[in-house]
């Protein structure tokens, strides 16, 4: 994941990870939320994190 901030793109340090429950298939707006919160690093200062994603909802929607 890359994220356009200010000064350039920021990455994240680990995968977002999605969790769901899919109640029908193919999906119809069914929701996925993070499963840990999502720091955001600069890629020339890895060890500094600049942002924390806390939530990201995701409505999943059909074919």
């Amino acid at each position: 994941m890359v994220v356009s901030r200010g000064r350039g793109p920021a990455s994240t340090r680990d995968p977002a990870l999605l969790v769901g429950r899919l109640a029908q298939y193919p999906p119809r707006g069914d929701l996925y939320q993070l499963q840990n919160p999502v720091d955001l690093v600069d890629p020339e200062q890895p060890d500094v994190t600049v942002a924390t994603l806390q939530k990201l909802p995701v409505k999943v929607g059909g074919l």
